[in-house]
């Protein structure tokens, strides 16, 4: 049997019509039916920071959108590696998500032992931290100019804490140094409290850190901010410069946490998953929990704007790197 042009073209389009259809059905059900078990949430670090009260306060959202059971395991070490290792070998499903974090990039671009992007598929940021350059109050550099034409001046003498060889910090500071025209000198400690309890005491001359920090002591007139590490002031900060105001090209830094999967998870669960992730990174609960903290918190508009955060990161970091010499074992 034979049919007109105009009725042979609408059959065509309806059969078209049917097997986009048939197409999407699978994805449109793998959401419906997302998930069929307990969620795990993997965070590689211990129990008691900011991403482990963070990700207790989304797993309490999280079982209320998902109406499933949302168990969140700590495990830590092995920078990182442990609990990386322990998404990678659970199956592809969306049931198994890593807590991931900026510290992550840094080892990914020193130890060269896994690639996140490759790896994972990112679901979506969950808040970040702005950070500032500080000096002590006793300081006699005023600003960050003056900072560099010492450093300059004085090769070497110009020193800086870190939590040591490799973190964000210490590749930020040497990015600052290129952008600046110096070579300071790292000095490792333990973590952010320490860092600038050395700038307090004049251990050394600066520090890169979180500017929850910065707002604790620059009131009580122990430290003295000359940059937001960003190309923006801070409202905590507002007379403030940005480093790109202050004479200095480099890019900006904000430590971050999100959430990632198996990078073989289907698109239609991680497109779910991210969905759930953001309506429940600004609930109020975790706002309140996570504010304290000095956490600025947002979801990433899409999982592929995430992606796009860690691939500019890497690339940063891997500029910054470039001629250090770090241990790599």
């Amino acid at each position: 049997m034979s049919y007109p042009f105009s009725q042979t073209r609408r059959i065509a389009l309806q059969g078209i019509s049917a097997l986009a259809a048939s197409f999407a059905l699978p994805s449109v059900r793998a959401q419906a039916d997302f998930p069929r078990g307990p969620i795990r949430i993997v965070i590689p670090l211990p129990a008691g920071g900011a991403a482990d009260v963070g990700v207790r306060a989304m797993a309490i959202e999280l079982e209320k959108s998902f109406k499933q059971t949302v168990v969140v395991e700590n495990k830590p070490g092995g920078l990182y590696q442990i609990g990386l290792q322990a998404v990678l070998q659970a199956p592809a499903d969306g049931l198994t998500l890593l807590h991931l974090n900026s510290g992550m990039v840094a080892v990914q671009v020193v130890q060269k032992r896994y690639d996140l992007n490759k790896q994972l598929a990112p679901l979506t940021m969950s808040g970040d931290t702005p950070m500032v350059l500080m000096v002590g109050a006793a300081s006699p550099h005023k600003t960050v100019k003056d900072l560099a034409a010492f450093g300059r001046a004085n090769p070497g003498k110009l020193t800086y804490a870190t939590p040591g060889p490799g973190s964000i910090e210490h590749l930020k500071c040497t990015q600052l140094g290129k952008a600046g025209g110096f070579e300071g000198l790292n000095i490792a400690y333990k973590g952010g409290p320490d860092m600038v309890k050395a700038v307090i005491g004049g251990e050394v001359d600066f520090t890169i850190a979180p500017a929850i920090f910065a707002a604790q002591f620059a009131p009580k007139g122990l430290v003295r901010v000359l940059a937001t590490i960003d190309n923006v002031r801070l409202k905590e900060f507002p007379d403030v410069p940005s480093i790109n105001e202050a004479g200095i090209d480099i890019t900006p830094l904000r430590l971050w946490g999100g959430y990632a999967v198996h990078a073989d998870t289907p698109p239609a669960i991680v497109a779910r998953l991210h969905k759930e992730l953001a309506a429940a990174t600004t609930a109020a609960s975790v706002v309140e929990r996570l504010t304290p903290f000095g956490m600025h918190i947002m979801a990433s508009r899409s999982p592929d704007e995430f992606r796009k955060l860690i691939a500019s990161d890497a690339a940063w970091m891997t500029e910054a790197a470039r001629g250090l010499k770090l241990d790599t074992n």
